[in-house]
């Protein structure tokens, strides 16, 4: 789950709120600043193609890092 804001406090109660939710906390992922929500409102798109593609909203997409600690 992508998260974007300004506010860090707000971006922090998301994130509890979320996580009770059951999304875990790795699975948050901090964007930065309100400027990168709109990539995330462009991926709704992506997300309902695929989902028409599909057939089905039973799936995830993941990020995974190329960094290696």
């Amino acid at each position: 789950m992508f998260l974007s804001g300004d506010d860090a406090d707000a971006k922090r109660v998301v994130g509890v709120l979320l996580n009770d939710l059951g999304w875990p906390r790795e699975s948050l992922l901090d964007l930065g600043g309100i400027a990168t929500a709109r990539g995330q409102e462009h991926s709704s798109l992506l997300f309902i193609g695929i989902a028409n593609a599909l057939g089905s909203y039973g799936f995830g997409i993941r990020v995974v890092s190329s960094v290696r600690d």
